[in-house]
């Protein structure tokens, strides 16, 4: 225990000492009745404002002045301030994942959809990635726990994240800022408001970031000729408009541009595998395609004693890594005072479109490419949203109906071109792998082929297409029991319907895989067993013929369809013993849609396909499910000092929607049973030293699998799985412990001010792999930011120095099985230390 608070008692420590330096120990025995009370906080987590502490929902609440002093801008960076939140990037930002309680979904298949929601504005955002990006100015963004389909919708069964962006003023306004930091980050960000009419105001918000990457990359053989990964360029802009013809009637316009061109992302190998020295030989020997002196991976790699390689930011890539996104949106949102109600309209139009290429093998050594060839390696997401609600206060009933329409087109693309060295090392592999000396010519001993032309200039190029269209009806009730007493009661009847439709195409009709399987009779003839059991067919097969090599899968595609009807509801029970102290208890049901995994899957091995290179043309998965129960308390204290809230879950699902990648393809899987209890504590708290306040939280959380179903051969320690048995059944991401801590201190000279901030998020140990690979734990770690400014109290100016990251941790972002490279793991790796100054001027 005292490993996992220590990081949290260095932040405690940091607040009382710039407590002291400012205040002097005698402010701290202050009267608790000079402090200033807390702001109220109004939230709209029941699609209606009220005070977050009125609201029977689990709801962490983080203000403009919170966002600005830990320096958030997007959904990523929102988790330092969150306690149970996780969100992590992958292959490339716009394959970003959110996770709640331990729950969420692996972002790396766009065929699965969110498991935690993302609202921005009003709108919903059916995937995390495509909600990634600059968020403008930022009034408010609330963190709903557990399930959140019968107001939300679905696929919001972990739970929502709900943004609101600042609204156009009617006061004139405009905000200038520049940025510089370490990795030649430089920022700027500006925008204007104000009145253009009696009944018209706007706002106009544009930013620019750039940067030059925290990855330092050694090309191996080329051609790529990058310096340098995972930067930063990115544009946006975002404009509203605000029309009030009256009293009654406001409608609210929003236009929103944004535009990254940038290298992302790569990885870094951390556990090598028993062949992987073989990487260094071919990127350094010129008969087998490489370099003098060239490196393919870490030269530590093959040293005696070398199991896990030493912390490095260095990455080992001979193909260019790009990542070209656009994201643009418009909606409207009408608000009409009805009279016996209000009514609210918002209506949406979204696409995102991702398109770049990358190295898939994250080495130095030509094997697979995802080449940056317009979009042949592509992802573009439409999307037309409507949601019309109605709600009204009749005696003691507070009700809401309302309806939703959601219409989602899906399109992406997937072009893989097998690398020049890829024959001559994969059988390097299968010779070294039943010890003899590697013999880089095998296959073309085996097919008879001239060496290097048996998979010369092959590879796949898929296309899939997915649609969906889905209608809701939904109510929310809370009725009035007795003074202090409210139960509510909300239902939510959804109706969705997916297709999904898939072609594949296979340069050359796979014909590698077809010679090596013309001649399988010379690979089954006596065949010694290698490391770990396993052989060199294994290994020419494995690789020779993986999913994107499959002469099966060529001119093959399918066409699917699912139609669901789900029923989802809550009901709340909710006690205000005083003006200080509100319990209450739930339970609620929710749901994540079905879909279809859009990546080429095979069907197990069987009499019939002993090797199992049959197409799987069914690649359907069911809805996820789940039953919550809650118990919570707010509370209000000291004189509106202190917010202190806690509560106790209880969440249950049901065909838990899992996507593991095993070195070679995707695989969804269902999870029959996952339980997610625990219990929660936050708070704020306005304390008797004038200007400082410290806020944060604790999870306690055991999000476990009771049961793995069918899923269980994909599991670390399962049937058939080779790799070390997991350490226990605790689901990915999922830490036993997160705390988020954050203090903020204004001190006033006159006119002038010193405002420091210091933030720290704590999570313990989790498992970073779907498979629950032991090699792939991130042990518990902290991660602190500062901030200290210096400006007018009026904000009219100020200049700020600022770090994140401070301690300059070392983690995974997200740890996988590196592709062809047998039993070795690589990871995606979180930033390092980041410091700068920002300067910001204001008019008003």
């Amino acid at each position: 225990m005292t490993n996992q608070i220590g990081p949290l008692r260095r932040a405690i420590t940091l607040i009382l000492g710039i407590t002291a330096a400012f205040a002097g120990a005698e402010a701290l025995a202050a009267d608790a009745s000079s402090a200033p009370a807390l702001d109220e906080i109004i939230v709209t987590a029941q699609k209606r404002s009220e005070n977050l502490q009125d609201v029977p929902i689990s709801v962490v609440a983080i203000s403009a002045q919170q966002i600005k002093d830990a320096g958030i801008t997007d959904i990523r960076n929102l988790a330092i301030l969150t306690p149970g939140l996780t969100v992590t990037s992958e292959g490339n930002e716009a394959i970003t994942t959110a996770r709640i309680r331990g729950i969420g979904t692996v972002g790396d298949n766009p065929g699965l959809e969110s498991s935690v929601g993302v609202n921005i504005d009003g709108v919903y955002r059916p995937r995390n990635g495509v909600a990634f990006g600059d968020l403008g100015e930022i009034e408010q963004i609330e963190v709903l726990y557990g399930p959140q389909g019968e107001l939300f919708g679905k696929n919001n069964d972990a739970g929502v994240i709900n943004v609101t962006t600042k609204r156009p003023s009617n006061t004139f306004g405009a905000m200038a800022e520049v940025t510089g930091g370490n990795f030649n980050d430089r920022e700027f960000r500006t925008s204007v408001t104000g009145p253009l009419s009696d009944i018209m105001a706007g706002r106009m918000y544009v930013g620019y970031q750039q940067n030059s990457g925290y990855l330092q990359v050694v090309n191996g053989v080329g051609p790529s000729e990058q310096n340098n990964t995972n930067d930063r360029k990115a544009y946006n802009a975002r404009g509203q408009l605000l029309i009030t013809p009256s009293d009654d009637v406001d409608f609210l316009l929003i236009a929103d541009y944004a535009k990254r061109n940038e290298s992302c992302c790569s990885a870094v190998v951390e556990y090598p595998g028993p062949f992987q020295g073989l990487v260094n030989v071919f990127a350094s020997n010129p008969l087998l395609g490489g370099k003098p002196g060239g490196l393919g991976n870490s030269p530590l790699i093959g040293q005696p004693g070398v199991t896990r390689l030493p912390n490095s930011y260095v990455a080992y890539d001979n193909q260019v890594i790009k990542q070209n996104v656009r994201d643009m949106g418009i909606s409207g949102e009408l608000n009409w005072n009805v009279g016996f109600g209000k009514l609210t309209s918002i209506t949406a139009w979204r696409d995102n479109t991702v398109a770049g290429g990358n190295d898939v093998d994250y080495t130095g050594i030509d094997l697979l490419s995802f080449p940056d060839d317009g979009n042949a390696n592509s992802t573009d997401f439409k999307q037309f949203s409507e949601e019309l609600r109605l709600a009204g206060k009749a005696g003691s009933l507070n009700w809401l109906v309302g309806g939703f329409f959601n219409n989602e087109i899906l399109s992406t693309r997937t072009l893989g071109a097998i690398g020049n060295q890829f024959e001559t090392y994969v059988s390097a592999v299968a010779s070294a792998s039943i010890g003899r000396p590697f013999n880089p010519l095998l296959i073309s001993q085996l097919t008879g082929d001239a060496p290097g032309t048996t998979f010369f200039g092959t590879g796949y190029n898929d296309d899939y297409q997915q649609t969906a269209r889905s209608f809701a009806l939904f109510t929310n009730e809370t009725w009035n029991i007795t003074q202090g007493l409210d139960l509510t009661v909300g239902l939510r009847g959804t109706e969705e319907k997916k297709t999904a439709t898939a072609s594949y195409n296979s340069k050359g009709g796979g014909p590698g895989c077809s010679a090596l399987l013309q001649h399988a009779p010379l690979l089954f003839t006596n065949p010694p067993l290698g490391i770990n059991g396993t052989n060199a067919q294994a290994f020419i097969l494995g690789y020779g013929c993986f999913t994107g090599l499959d002469p099966e899968f060529t001119g093959k595609g399918f066409d699917q369809s699912n139609t669901e009807n789900n029923l989802s509801g809550t009901v709340k029970l909710s006690y205000r013993f005083n003006e200080e102290v509100m319990t209450y208890i739930s339970g609620a049901n929710g749901y994540k849609a079905g879909g279809f995994n859009l990546s080429r899957v095979t069907n197990a091995p069987s009499a019939a396909d002993p090797i199992g290179l049959s197409p799987n043309l069914n690649t359907g998965f069911p809805r996820e499910t789940v039953e919550s129960f809650e118990a919570g308390i707010k509370t209000t204290l000291f004189d509106r000092t202190l917010r202190l809230n806690a509560a106790a879950f209880y969440q249950k699902y049901t065909d838990f929607q899992l996507n593991t990648f095993t070195g070679i393809q995707f695989v969804v899987t269902s999870l029959n049973k996952v339980v997610s209890k625990g219990v929660a504590v936050d708070f704020a708290w306005a304390t008797p030293i004038s200007g400082l306040t410290i806020a944060g939280g604790v999870t306690q959380d055991l999000t476990n699998i009771d049961n793995f179903g069918n899923a269980l051969p994909d599991f670390c320690g399962g049937p058939g799985n080779g790799c070390t048995a997991r350490d226990n059944n605790r689901l990915s991401f999922a830490p036993l412990w997160s705390g988020a801590l954050s203090a903020s201190y204004l001190i006033p000279f006159g006119t002038l001010g010193l405002r420091t901030s210091v933030e720290e998020k704590y999570n313990s140990s989790y498992n970073t792999g779907s498979d629950l690979d032991p090699r792939k734990i991130q042990q518990g770690f902290g991660l602190l930011n500062a901030r200290i400014g210096f400006g007018a109290l009026d904000e009219s100016w100020a200049i700020e120095a600022w770090g994140a990251n401070l301690a300059d941790k070392y983690y995974y972002a997200v740890a996988f099985d590196s592709p062809f490279q047998f039993d070795t793991i690589s990871s995606y790796l979180g930033a390092p230390r980041t410091f700068g100054l920002t300067a910001r001027v204001k008019f008003k």
